[in-house]
C-alpha cells in the first residue's frame, strides 16, 4: 500500500477565487460583445455616409398615404442644397400638397449637406426610385428646387424607371455675385442632363431675377428636349414669380398646381405644350418660334 504520507496535495480553491475567476470571464466577454457591437455601429454608419447620408420620409407625415395600387404614382420632392444651412429642415413646397390632393403620394428625399453630391446623392435617388417601383407604384415622378433639381434632371439621365421629371430654378453651381467663375455653369451642365434625360417627361421653370440664373435656359431647353422628342413643358420667366425661391411660395402653387398635376396625369401631349392659366396645361405652338401662330386646343384636366 503506498503511502501518501510526504505527497503535496494542490490546494482547494477559495470560493473568493472561483468568484473573482468568473466574474474576470464574464468582464471579457462583455467587453469583446461591446467591441462586436461597435465595429457593426461604425459600419452601419460608414454604409449610410456612402450613400451621402439620405433618407426617404412622407412628405406629410401626419396623413395617411394611398399607396402602390391606388395612388396614381409616387412623386419625391428634393430640396436645395445651402452653404450654411441643413435644406432637409425646409419646409415641403404648398405646391407638393396640391399633387398629394390629386391623387399622388409623395415622399421627400431629404439628405445632410456635408456629403451631399451629385454621385452619391443621386445614386441613393435613383435606389428610392426602384424601391418604389418595387413596392408597386406605377409611375415615379422626381420633382426638386435648385439642386434639387439637378438631382433630378440626373435621375432622369440614369434610370429607365423615372417616369417625369420637375425641376424649379435647377441650380448647382453659385450666383452671379459669389461664384462668378462657375455661375455659367448652371447653363453649360444643365443642357447635357437634359440630352440625356432616357425616357421621363421633362418640365423646366425658370423665373425673373433668379440670382443662380445665366439666362437663355428657356429656349435652349426646349431645343434639346424637342430634339430629344420627349414629352417637355418649359415655363420661362411667369409673370408675378420671380426670385430663385419662386416655387416655394403660395402664389406658385395658385397659380401652376393644378397644371403641374395634369403634366403628370396627362396622356396626350401636343409639340410645345405649355402651362396657360391656373386650371389646365394647354398644347401650343412656342411663340418664341412661330410667332403670331393661332394657339393650339386646350388639354384641361378632364382630358386626363
Amino acid at each position: 500500500m503506498s503511502s501518501i504520507a510526504g505527497r503535496r496535495c494542490p490546494a482547494a480553491h477559495s470560493h473568493e477565487t472561483v468568484v473573482q475567476s468568473a466574474t474576470l470571464h464574464h468582464v471579457l466577454l462583455l467587453r469583446n460583445l461591446v467591441v462586436i457591437g461597435l465595429v457593426a455601429i461604425v459600419d452601419l454608419f460608414a454604409a449610410q455616409l456612402g450613400y451621402a447620408q439620405t433618407w426617404l420620409a412622407p412628405a406629410y407625415p401626419s396623413l395617411a398615404m394611398l399607396g402602390p395600387t391606388k395612388a396614381g404614382g409616387a412623386v419625391i420632392w428634393s430640396h436645395g442644397l445651402s452653404a450654411d444651412a441643413e435644406d432637409f429642415e425646409a419646409p415641403t413646397p404648398p405646391f407638393i400638397a396640391l399633387l398629394r390632393d390629386g391623387g399622388w403620394d409623395t415622399f421627400r428625399f431629404n439628405r445632410m449637406r456635408a456629403n451631399d453630391t451629385f454621385a452619391e446623392s443621386a445614386r441613393a435617388l435613383v435606389q428610392d426610385v426602384h424601391r418604389l417601383k418595387q413596392q408597386g407604384y406605377r409611375r415615379v415622378a422626381l420633382v426638386g428646387q435648385s439642386f434639387g433639381g439637378f438631382l433630378s434632371l440626373i435621375g432622369g439621365d440614369t434610370s429607365d424607371e423615372v417616369d417625369a421629371v420637375i425641376a424649379t430654378a435647377p441650380a448647382a453651381f453659385g450666383t452671379y455675385s459669389n461664384r462668378y467663375d462657375t455661375w455659367r455653369a448652371n447653363a453649360t451642365e444643365l443642357y447635357p442632363l437634359l440630352a440625356r434625360v432616357r425616357r421621363a417627361r421633362v418640365m423646366l421653370f425658370y423665373f425673373h431675377g433668379d440670382e443662380f440664373d445665366p439666362g437663355g435656359r428657356g429656349e435652349r431647353s426646349r431645343d434639346i428636349l424637342a430634339e430629344r422628342n420627349l414629352e417637355y413643358v418649359v415655363i420661362d420667366q411667369p409673370r408675378q414669380l420671380a426670385t430663385h425661391w419662386a416655387a416655394t411660395t403660395q402664389l406658385f402653387a395658385r397659380l401652376y398646381g393644378t397644371c403641374i398635376l395634369a403634366f403628370l396625369d396627362a396622356i396626350h401631349f401636343e409639340p410645345d405644350a405649355q402651362c396657360k392659366g391656373g386650371t389646365y396645361w394647354a398644347a401650343a405652338p412656342a411663340p418664341s418660334r412661330l410667332a403670331g401662330a393661332p394657339l393650339g386646343a386646350h388639354l384641361d384636366t378632364a382630358a386626363r
